[in-house]
């Protein structure tokens, strides 16, 4: 049911959700938060990395800001497949230039890639300053 009024709310206690629980309204602090995850980013960063040997190896530290997915893409020249993935596991398989998987990460240290060959790259890029 809507409720159409002209008049001025001063306070709005709370709001209903779809499943209609009650759930206090969100405050200016709130909506700003909300707006900063939801908008443009200032600025962009890309690092190439290259792998040191032929195990599992962790990206780089870089914070990623709040609402960001990491995009790592095979990287060209290089020798073989990469596998992307956590620490557990990379089965991700990226075959060719410029294929990739976005990744919604907090830090890029979550990301682990593993190649046949030492010395193969993937090109890591996200909105927003390192």
């Amino acid at each position: 049911m809507s409720l159409l009024t002209s008049g001025q709310i001063e306070k709005l206690r709370g709001v209903i959700d779809r499943d209609g629980k009650f759930l206090p309204a969100a405050d200016a602090d709130k909506q700003e938060a909300m707006n900063e995850r939801l908008g443009n980013q200032d600025g962009l960063t890309q690092i190439v990395y290259s792998t040191g040997s032929t195990n599992a190896e962790a990206l780089d530290a870089n914070a990623v800001p709040e609402g960001v997915t990491v995009l790592v893409e095979y990287a060209e020249g290089n020798a073989g497949n990469v596998y992307i993935g956590d620490s557990d596991t990379q089965q991700s398989a990226l075959t060719a230039v410029g294929q990739g998987r976005e990744m919604a990460v907090s830090d890029t240290s979550y990301i682990y890639v593993r190649t046949p060959t030492s010395g193969d790259r993937v090109v890591v890029t996200f909105e927003g300053g390192a």
